[in-house]
């Protein structure tokens, strides 16, 4: 989807180009003007916050698109803005992109990609980020991932979001426990601190979200936590919260629950409007005097 958008970077703003976006974390900052031999600019669209609609929202998708561009940012490949928008009240950018209320969207404002103009392409899907990543030289966020190890990782979480809800829902423990028990495992025999290299990839971006809601949304419906016996999985989610992608893209605990309460109400024990912002990121004692440094050691 290449074309149409050459108007919108005229209305794009020095302004808005220099302005601090990502949170109040002020996580990633924009460049100044572009030039045909600089990097693309993208403006990433994601839903917005149920209790502040400046803010990040919950979506585990959302999330996702926006570690794995601040991952693209850290590398030098892309300047982003992230935008968190209510359909509702959508902005002009979004509106002429013309993608059916679709989130998360993103689209290159101005820059070249392989020598290309590639203004105005949109991105409004997976697999587009994907393409994305392939073309500026970073598949998976690394080039050097084999594709084939990259989809063993996947397969090994592939249920654990399913599992979360079976749990919540039908007090299902088992088949949660059984996924978690395969991470941890999985992450014993690898060398690297995260799931494929010593940086963060883009199986990590698909990880480490699902597992933060899982936290959030099992310790306020299950009074559940991943068990401290599961060291290498716990040693892994400390370093996430050591990240820089995941920290600036991380929701309040706050914007979880009231997703989850939206389908499956919460205890009464757990009222939302008395939670401020914080996002969960405790570590247990023993597992930080004990954790190996990387994993597979």
């Amino acid at each position: 989807m290449l074309n149409v958008l050459a108007n919108l970077r005229e209305e794009a703003t020095k302004a808005q180009r220099s302005k601090i976006i990502a949170s109040q974390l002020n996580c990633v900052r924009l460049t100044g003007e572009m030039t045909t031999n600089e990097k693309p600019l993208v403006e990433l669209f994601i839903k917005a916050a149920p209790t502040d609609k400046r803010e990040k929202g919950p979506c585990l998708i959302d999330q996702q698109w926006f570690m794995a561009m601040y991952c693209l940012v850290e590398q030098g490949l892309i300047d982003l803005r992230l935008t968190p928008m209510s359909l509702e009240m959508a902005p002009p950018n979004y509106l002429r992109l013309n993608v059916a209320r679709h989130l998360p969207v993103a689209w290159i404002e101005s820059g070249f990609v392989q020598g290309k103009d590639y203004s105005g392409v949109i991105i409004s899907s997976t697999e587009h980020l994907e393409q994305l990543m392939e073309k500026l030289g970073s598949p998976n966020l690394n080039p050097y991932v084999n594709p084939d190890d990259a989809l063993r990782a996947e397969e090994v979480f592939e249920d654990l979001y399913r599992n979360l809800m079976n749990y919540i829902r039908y007090d299902n423990l088992r088949p949660l426990m059984t996924t978690l028990t395969a991470l941890d495992n999985y992450l014993a025999q690898r060398a690297q601190p995260y799931l494929l290299d010593e940086y963060p990839v883009y199986v990590d971006c698909q990880l480490m979200p699902k597992l933060q809601h899982l936290r959030v949304a099992a310790r306020a419906y299950k009074n559940f936590d991943i068990p401290e016996h599961l060291t290498y999985l716990w040693a892994y989610i400390d370093r996430m919260y050591h990240t820089k992608a995941f920290i600036c893209s991380c929701p309040s605990d706050r914007d979880i629950l009231a997703h989850y309460n939206e389908k499956d109400k919460l205890p009464h024990s757990t009222r939302i409007s008395l939670l401020g912002s914080e996002c969960l990121s405790d570590v247990p004692e023993t597992i930080l005097h004990k954790q190996p440094m990387t994993n597979g050691e």
